[in-house]
């Protein structure tokens, strides 16, 4: 049975595996994201640890079945006059590959969805590369509105 529980200092190391697992498929997927995979094992850590101490605004998610961690959520809680109050953005879900495919990804999204419901969020968004049309396929499956929007990005250089 698929569960979820939100991270504390001492998952910092699987949080740390499955994203970078998740890194190195997207990067083998795509050359759009930075070289974020280049980060050493302590950056790594040092960002998981950056993460909680913003626990307002960041919720770091681990998916377990049987106390096995088989995937996360990095989500993001913001303030939208768009959506009236609070909004959820999913910045990554992620299960190891043998995990795809049993229906886990629509558990953990109805499971993200009832946590977004507690914390008072009137909307969650997310992003896709519209390369990956399987995840596309799976949020409109799920009740998803694909919405035609450009992401924007730069990343700022330390002066």
């Amino acid at each position: 049975m698929l569960r979820y529980r939100i991270c504390g200092p001492r998952d910092c190391s699987v949080w740390v595996e499955l994203n970078r697992a998740f890194m190195r498929e997207e990067i083998n997927d795509n050359e759009f994201w930075n070289e974020a995979d280049k980060l050493t094992l302590q950056e790594f850590r040092d960002l998981f640890m950056e993460g909680l101490e913003a626990s307002e605004q960041v919720k770091f998610l681990l998916f377990e079945e049987d106390e096995e961690p088989i995937g996360f959520a990095n989500l993001m809680i913001s303030f939208s006059v768009w959506s009236h109050g609070k909004a959820m953005f999913i910045d990554d879900l992620y299960f190891k590959s043998g995990e795809r495919g049993r229906g886990n990804g629509k558990e953990a999204m109805h499971m993200i969805e009832e946590y977004a419901r507690e914390l008072g969020c009137k909307r969650i968004q997310l992003h896709t590369e519209h390369s990956n049309t399987d995840a596309i396929e799976f949020y409109k499956a799920i009740g998803y509105m694909l919405a035609d929007v450009k992401f924007c990005v730069k990343y700022l250089e330390e002066e």
